[in-house]
């Protein structure tokens, strides 16, 4: 069992299965030795968004959640695309979070799908990183995260 592996077992945390995009594009295209992760928003396992606006009807526990839980699909693409093992660095890290005009604490929120990088990926999880506010995200998710990945071979 590798380091990562581990780390997921340690954690408790079982990736989810994500299907082909729904529209016309792919979830990841790679580069050389960069892996370019497209936007994945705050679906769970099962399906269910996690959706809102934070300051409206979404709180910052609730914004937390929803980032953990686009950083786990992540995690999903990358792991589909070139295996965990093959991350060498998460360089950046782009996210949006569904806010109000008065919600300014989008860092506190896109934290918890930082942690959850760190937390799987050890130093391969420290990035750099966006956090934006959106007035709306595709199909009405709270989160959306993309990335860039330094990889292996």
């Amino acid at each position: 069992m590798t380091d990562v592996q581990e780390r997921l077992k340690a954690l408790s945390i079982e990736l989810p299965a994500l299907g082909a995009p729904r529209y016309a594009y792919e979830a990841t295209a790679r580069w050389g030795d960069l892996l370019f992760v497209s936007g994945q928003i705050s679906r769970t396992a099962s399906g269910e968004i996690l959706r809102g606006r934070l300051g409206d009807d979404a709180t910052l526990a609730e914004g937390v959640t929803a980032a953990r839980t686009s950083a786990l699909n992540l995690l999903a693409r990358i792991d589909d695309a070139v295996g965990l093992d093959n991350v060498q660095r998460i360089l950046k890290l782009n996210a949006w979070a569904a806010s109000s005009p008065a919600f300014v604490d989008q860092p506190s929120v896109i934290d918890g799908a930082s942690q959850l990088l760190l937390d799987v990926l050890g130093d391969a999880g420290r990035h750099a990183r966006t956090a934006l506010p959106a007035h709306v995200l595709p199909q009405g998710a709270l989160v959306e995260l993309d990335a860039t990945i330094a990889i292996r071979g």
